[in-house]
């Protein structure tokens, strides 16, 4: 896998991943953010899943506590709606399959390509330039969208089993207002935005002290949407979602 096939050259240059390692480093989050992150043409490619040939399904999450944790579990509509509002974990669309008429599109054909270079060796040691963190393989993905009055509350993504995380951003036109930023919410009591501008990387690592969340879309009737790929490095047998 040839990442300059993939990544922007720029971000190969040796002198600009020096410079992530150090922000990396300085940040209290354990945090950096790569603008245009991908090459353009690969960018656009996969757009297209998230606008025309990605089947989505709307799923509905609990809140269930065990031992001293948290986590959700996936339920029908109305058992989310019945359930009292401190029980609602959040709401989102998840890509299940391209759709039928899209099996091999442009678009479904780089997304799958996209997948192989998240498990390559040879991101793996980008990964590792960059923060310092060398993490096995791909150990989970979610392709999401999120619309309109639609957000997730504060977690922590840590588990033993993962390395690093990550966010990557599919949507365009996004404006201050609209919502929707990854908020870190820990260590510490201030809320530190990152907005979800298109072609942008987010890579943090999963610690149990350090929080975050996703801030609500602006409104219901808000149509811009949140389009975003959930990563997640570790070992190759973590689970596929947080």
């Amino acid at each position: 896998m040839r990442l300059e096939d993939w990544i922007d050259p720029r971000h190969l240059d040796p002198a600009a991943q020096a410079a992530f390692r150090s922000a990396y480093i300085a940040s209290p989050y354990s945090s950096i953010v790569i603008d245009q992150f991908l090459r353009a043409d690969k960018f656009e490619l996969l757009q297209l899943v998230f606008a025309t040939e990605g089947l989505f399904e709307e799923r509905h999450y609990l809140w269930e506590w065990a031992g001293q944790g948290r986590s959700e579990k996936t339920v029908s509509a109305e058992a989310w709606h019945a359930a009292p509002e401190s029980q609602r974990a959040f709401v989102e669309r998840v890509f299940i399959a391209p759709r039928p008429e899209y099996r091999i599109g442009r678009g479904s054909l780089t997304h799958y390509k996209f997948v192989e270079l998240l498990s390559s060796p040879e991101l793996m040691g980008f990964l590792e330039t960059v923060t310092g963190i060398r993490p096995r393989t791909l150990s989970g993905l979610l392709m999401r969208i999120m619309v309109g009055g639609q957000y997730i509350p504060p977690h922590s993504d840590f588990q033993p089993i993962r390395d690093l995380c990550a966010v990557f951003y599919a949507s365009g036109g996004w404006q201050e207002g609209r919502g929707g930023r990854f908020r870190h919410c820990g260590p510490g009591a201030t809320l530190v935005p990152i907005e979800p501008l298109a072609n942008r990387l987010l890579l943090f690592e999963p610690k149990p002290e350090a929080r975050h969340d996703v801030e609500p879309i602006a409104s219901p009737d808000e149509p811009w949407q949140r389009w975003s790929y959930s990563i997640w490095f570790g070992r190759p047998d973590a689970p596929a979602q947080s």
